[in-house]
């Protein structure tokens, strides 16, 4: 039996590696892409190195694996049964007093160990990497670029000011500069032929030379001759999903407090946050389950695909995994429900994939 369980075993690694590298690609390389834009419309893209991009990469996989490893899963065991079946391996094994019940053990255990490494992905790995992320696009990457640096001819958001360059001397001075910082009740305007950064007491500044200060009001405009002014420093903002940068036993915390907030004042922004945590705790919870759950489903399914072939095991595996995010989409209600039936909810998908599993395995040696 334990060489049936290697066998086994051995035989789903290589279609699971080769299918999560392929899905990891395609999936991790847009979530990189749609943060790249990001960063590039507040900053030059020569401010970003390959580096960088391998350090979002990387931080984007545990908040990936979740959905890629299940997935990938999935098509690994499908794949091998389609195989084994074909191969008539599956009838000389059941031939040989072994019944199919006892072939997929090595895979449930399989998902359960999976299971058990996505929820510790999910608890430590995906804050740390979030926090990580959080802080190269928005403090490491944007300390880089200098307003020097600004691409020519266009108008940036640079801090709270509005710059524009009209170009720059092969030496380096800017030409042609307008400055726009935002008041409450308007908007100072510095408009300058020429200027130059420069250091002071450790921090960088820009001088004005030649030039016109327009202040919100008006009327107190003057000319000069030379301007300077404290750069200031690159605003990137924060990031969406600040519960992705907490454990599961923070999440917990802070669904405690705000649920107190919420009974003492019932405002409705703390409803949102609340729902929000919620729905958080509810996908950590359930996504690493899905492994588990493909595991029971995924061996009967492809053991039937023997005259099929591979390409039924792979279409039944996509269809399988449409039908589980669409049900989940759908029990994700747009409500306040109690954590528990939150949490419930999130269930549902895993436990009919693992009842319809169950079902074929109790059916599986009539193959």
């Amino acid at each position: 039996m334990r060489l049936i369980d290697r066998y086994i075993t051995g035989k789903i690694w290589p279609p699971v590696l080769l299918a999560a590298a392929v899905i990891s690609f395609v999936v991790v390389g847009g979530a990189v892409r749609t943060q790249m834009q990001d960063l590039m419309e507040h900053m030059p893209v020569t401010q970003i190195s390959v580096l960088d991009i391998a350090r979002i990469t990387f931080y984007a996989l545990p908040a990936l694996a979740s959905y890629i490893i299940p997935v990938t899963f999935l098509m690994g065991v499908m794949f091998v049964f389609s195989t084994l079946a074909q191969r008539n391996e599956l009838t000389a094994m059941k031939a040989a007093g072994v019944p199919l019940k006892r072939i997929v053990l090595p895979v449930l255990v399989f998902g359960m160990v999976l299971s058990g490494l996505l929820f510790v992905v999910a608890d430590r790995c995906q804050p740390w990497a979030y926090c990580k992320l959080m802080r190269l696009v928005t403090t490491e990457i944007p300390l880089r670029m200098s307003l020097e640096m600004l691409p020519t001819g266009v108008m940036h958001e640079f801090g709270d000011w509005r710059v524009y360059l009209g170009h720059r001397e092969p030496n380096g001075e800017l030409r042609d500069i307008v400055i726009l910082q935002p008041e409450a009740e308007g908007a100072n305007a510095f408009y300058a032929d020429s200027a130059g950064v420069i250091i002071v007491n450790g921090e960088k500044h820009i001088e004005l030379r030649q030039g016109l200060f327009i202040p919100n009001d008006p009327r107190q405009h003057f000319m000069f001759d030379s301007l300077t002014k404290s750069i200031p420093v690159p605003d990137m903002g924060k990031l969406q999903g600040a519960s992705d940068g907490m454990t599961t036993s923070q999440l917990f915390v802070e669904e405690k407090r705000l649920k107190k907030s919420f009974d003492e004042t019932g405002a409705l922004p703390v409803g949102i946050a609340l729902h929000k945590i919620r729905v958080e705790i509810k996908n950590r919870l359930a996504f690493p389950l899905m492994c588990l759950a493909v595991s029971i489903v995924g061996a009967p399914l492809g053991a039937r695909s023997r005259r099929s072939g591979k390409s039924f095991a792979f279409t039944v595996g996509l269809i399988i995994i449409a039908g589980y995010f669409a049900l989940r989409k759908l029990v994700e209600l747009p409500l306040l429900l109690a954590l528990p039936v939150t949490v419930g909810l999130g269930q549902i998908p895993n436990l009919l994939l693992c009842i319809l599993g169950l079902i074929m395995i109790w059916r599986v040696d009539r193959v």
